[in-house]
């Protein structure tokens, strides 16, 4: 990593270093770009590699909202985040399940959710309440909405901390979803489908990534009924054809993935064999009749939409990220939807980003009020 990549992991974990024993030696290794840092609680060392940072400023910051943790003779630490209810993890040889267990503690807590580790009747507890049990050995998550993900195939943070946490994906609280049609592009681990489907809606769920699909059928098998409402489609919106992705070689399921640019550089996982469509040759093929909510989290395909392709829709709720190395101008995208008859409005979701002007980066949501121009 960079010395710029190195601050800016020193500027996120600062709110939380007070949590640790050996805090400045930590910041020096982060600053001086160790490969493996320390981290020093109540005697005991956890190790992590740099490509972890993200994993060890969620670790670090949990110890520090818990009401309590303690380590256990086996080597395994037990971290309540309330007075009652407790969460085990193993001090070495994480696998991808004890990280997300960690990530979605620190996602929801930070946003506001609370955690419960048995069966519970939601009606007697907040919207916000989040249950981690096992199934087949597999820890699992529900959401106060009856929604099920297998915490192994979940983004964390988009998942958890943004669309049963935050509730980024309600529009207005009285809208209703029923008979409603969503296209989700950018699906990943079936988070956004499995939202609109447990309000109703029909979704038609586009995700490229195969990891990321086979995620998303996964954790459609844990919600049988509202799986009947979802069509999982292995596939991009933007362009007809083959199109080149560009992977994060860190993380296989929550990395960034794009056809538009790289932010991986050389170190880029590239799948030049995925397969591709314009939003209107996808209405064609699956049979849409209609859309009326098209919302997309594709990391820059949101500026390969058409007059054309939006003739059929009539919400959109877009993702937004008009950063240098994009190439690419929010004011094409408004343009856009400017000539199709839409209404928008810019609005921020993300409090890490408070760095960046509403014209490089955050959401959109728009309503078709007029005929296209």
């Amino acid at each position: 990593m960079t010395l710029f990549q190195n601050l800016g992991i020193i500027y996120y974990l600062l709110p939380f270093i007070g949590a640790i024993d050996n805090k400045y030696a930590l910041l020096f290794s982060i600053f001086i770009g160790r490969k493996n840092h320390h981290v020093k609680i109540s005697g005991y060392t956890v190790d992590f590699k740099s490509s972890q940072f993200m994993v060890m400023m969620d670790f670090i910051a949990v110890l520090m909202y818990s009401t309590s943790y303690h380590i256990s003779s086996d080597e395994k630490i037990h971290i309540k985040l309330d007075l009652k209810t407790e969460f085990v993890l193993p001090l070495k040889n994480w696998s991808l399940e004890d990280e997300n267990l960690i990530r979605t503690l620190f996602f929801g807590s930070r946003f506001g959710a609370n955690f419960e580790n048995k069966p519970i009747d939601f009606k007697n507890f907040r919207d916000k309440t989040l249950v981690i049990t096992e199934k087949d050995g597999k820890k699992v998550i529900e959401t106060s909405k009856g929604v099920k993900f297998y915490i192994d195939s979940i983004h964390p943070g988009n998942t958890i901390g943004e669309a049963f946490v935050q509730d980024i994906h309600t529009i207005r609280n009285d809208d209703d979803y029923n008979n409603k049609i969503v296209v989700d592009v950018g699906a990943e681990c079936g988070d956004t489908a499995l939202y609109y489907a447990s309000r109703g809606a029909t979704v038609y769920a586009f995700e490229p990534m195969k990891a990321h699909f086979d995620a998303m059928k996964r954790n459609l098998s844990l919600n049988p009924e509202l799986s009947k409402k979802i069509t999982p489609i292995n596939a991009a919106i933007g362009k007809d054809g083959k199109l080149k992705f560009y992977h994060s070689n860190i993380a296989e399921i929550a990395g960034v993935s794009s056809f538009v640019y790289n932010v991986h550089g050389k170190d880029a996982v590239i799948f030049d064999d995925v397969q591709g469509y314009t939003l209107s040759s996808a209405i064609k093929k699956f049979n849409i009749s209609h859309i009326d909510i098209l919302k997309t989290d594709c990391k820059g395909c949101e500026f390969f939409l058409t007059e054309d392709d939006l003739e059929k829709v009539e919400q959109v709720k877009i993702e937004y990220e008009s950063f240098e190395y994009t190439k690419h101008s929010l004011t094409e995208l408004t343009k856009v939807l400017d000539n199709s008859g839409f209404e928008y409005m810019l609005y921020r979701i993300d409090p890490t980003r408070d760095r960046f002007s509403n014209f490089v980066s955050g959401h959109l949501f728009g309503r078709k009020t007029k005929s296209k121009n």
